[in-house]
C-alpha cells in the first residue's frame, strides 16, 4: 500500500482581478477587498489534516485540493496527494480539475444572466426558443402537453431521459463526437422521447441540461462554451474555467483521473479520452474545468446575494429567484443546486453539488461559509471521504463558534 503523502499549506494572498465587468455590474462598496487567505489560527483543523493523510496513504483518494472560506475570509486551503501518482506530480490549489456535475448549476448561473438581461425566461415553455419541441412525445408515443420549461430542466423536474436509463449519457456516445449542441439538441427533440410529462416527476437528467444549455444559446446567440466565459468566467474574474476542448486545455497540466478498482481496492488510471474541438459537443452539465479558487468566487457571488469584492455582478432579485424551490420539499433550486439543508420553516440552510470526477461544492447560510472540495478520483467511490471531509471542515468551524459563545 502507498504510504507517501505530500501535504502543503498556501499562506499566501489571493489576487483576484474581476474581467470583463459590464456596466450593469455596478459598485456597491468603496473598498472592495479580495479574501483573506491561509490557515486561521482560531481554528483547529487537525481533524480535516488527519483525515487527508489517511485517505492518501489508504489510497482512498490519490489527491486533490479543498478550500473554506467563512465570511470575507479564506480559514483553510491545502492541496494534498497527488495530481498524477506515477510522477509523484503533487495536486495543488491552483491545480484544475474536471468539475463534473458542478457545471450544472455553473450553467445554471449563467441561464439566469440572461434572464437578468431580459433575453430569456425560465417558466414559458422552450419551444418558444427551440420549435422542435413543440411535437415532442413521451416514450408511449403520446404527445407531449407541453415542452418543459427551463426551471424544470433544471431542476431534473423536465421529464426528459434520466441519467440512468438506456443512452441516457450521449456524452459517451459516438454519434455526439465532433457536433455541434445544435446537432445533438435537434437529435434530442426527434428521436429522445421524454419519460414524463414535464413537470410531474424528478428523474436526474444530464439531457435536460444540454437542452437548457442549447435554449440559452439560442437565446444569448453565442456557443454555450463562449457564453460560459463571458457571462460568468470574465465578470466573476475565474481566469481557470471553462469547458474543455482541446486548445483551452494544452495551456493546463491536467491532473490524472482515477478509480478505484471494486476487486483489488487499489488505485487505477482512467483511459484518457480526447478532448473534443472548441465549440463541439461535450456534456454541457458535466464537462467544466476549474480550480477551487475559481468555484469559491462563485458561491461567494451566490452566497452574498449576488455581490463579489463590493461589485454588484446580479441583481439581489436574480439570485433569489436562482435559489428559488418549487416548494419546500424539492430536491433542487431553479439554478440547479441541491438543498442538503432547511430550517424548520423551510428556509434554505446549505445547498451544493457533487461531481462524478470526485468533487464537491457548498454553501452554508448560517455559518455564513463556503467550501469546496475537488479531486480527479471517481466520485462514487470516495463518497464516505467525501462526506467524512465536509462533516469535518464544518465541525471545526462550529466548534470554535460553541466556544467562543
Amino acid at each position: 500500500m502507498h504510504r507517501f503523502l505530500f501535504y502543503s499549506l498556501n499562506f499566501g494572498a489571493l489576487v483576484f482581478t474581476p474581467l470583463g465587468v459590464s456596466q450593469a455590474q455596478t459598485q456597491v462598496a468603496e473598498s472592495p477587498k479580495p479574501p483573506r487567505s491561509g490557515v486561521s489560527s482560531k481554528f483547529d483543523f487537525e481533524p480535516v489534516r488527519s483525515l487527508l493523510r489517511e485517505a492518501v496513504d489508504a489510497e482512498e483518494v490519490a489527491g486533490g485540493a479543498v478550500l473554506l472560506m467563512q465570511g470575507d475570509e479564506i480559514v483553510f486551503e491545502t492541496g494534498f496527494g497527488f495530481a498524477d501518482r506515477k510522477s509523484k506530480r503533487p495536486f495543488k490549489t491552483q491545480t484544475p480539475g474536471v468539475v463534473a456535475s458542478i457545471s450544472k448549476p455553473l450553467q445554471g448561473t449563467v441561464a439566469f444572466t440572461l434572464v437578468e438581461q431580459g433575453k430569456l425566461q425560465i417558466d414559458v415553455p422552450i419551444d418558444r426558443y427551440l420549435p422542435a419541441f413543440a411535437d415532442a412525445k413521451l416514450t408511449n408515443g403520446e404527445g407531449l402537453k407541453r415542452a418543459p420549461m427551463l426551471k424544470e430542466l433544471f431542476t431534473h423536474t423536465g421529464g426528459t431521459r434520466r441519467d440512468d436509463d438506456k443512452s441516457g449519457r450521449p456524452w459517451f456516445a459516438d454519434w455526439t463526437k465532433g457536433k455541434k449542441l445544435e446537432f445533438v439538441v435537434d437529435r434530442y427533440a426527434a428521436e429522445f422521447p421524454f419519460r414524463t410529462q414535464p413537470g410531474t416527476s424528478w428523474g436526474y437528467s444530464g439531457i435536460g441540461t444540454d437542452i437548457a444549455s442549447r435554449v440559452a444559446e439560442v437565446a444569448s446567440g453565442l456557443p454555450r462554451n463562449e457564453l460560459l466565459v463571458q457571462a460568468l468566467c470574465q465578470p466573476l474574474g475565474m481566469g481557470d474555467t471553462f469547458y474543455w476542448d482541446n486548445q483551452r486545455t494544452k495551456n493546463y497540466k491536467m491532473p490524472t483521473r482515477y478509480y478505484i478498482g471494486s476487486k483489488t481496492g487499489k488505485l487505477f488510471v482512467y483511459k484518457q479520452r480526447d478532448y473534443p474541438e472548441p465549440n463541439t459537443y461535450s456534456s454541457s452539465g458535466g464537462s467544466i474545468v476549474s480550480t477551487v479558487h475559481d468555484l469559491a468566487r462563485w458561491l461567494r457571488m451566490v452566497r452574498d446575494g449576488g455581490v463579489l469584492e463590493g461589485r454588484r455582478i446580479l441583481q439581489e432579485s436574480t439570485v433569489e429567484a436562482m435559489l428559488r424551490t418549487k416548494s419546500n420539499r424539492s430536491s433542487n433550486t431553479q439554478c440547479g443546486f441541491f438543498v442538503r439543508e432547511r430550517d424548520a420553516s423551510g428556509k434554505l440552510v446549505r445547498i451544493g453539488h457533487t461531481g462524478s470526477s470526485g468533487t464537491n461544492c457548498w454553501i452554508d447560510f448560517e455559518a455564513n461559509c463556503l467550501g469546496v472540495m475537488l479531486t480527479q478520483t471517481r466520485g462514487k467511490d470516495i463518497k464516505p471521504f467525501r462526506i467524512e471531509l465536509e462533516e469535518r471542515l464544518m465541525s471545526c468551524l462550529q466548534e470554535e463558534s460553541a466556544s467562543s459563545n
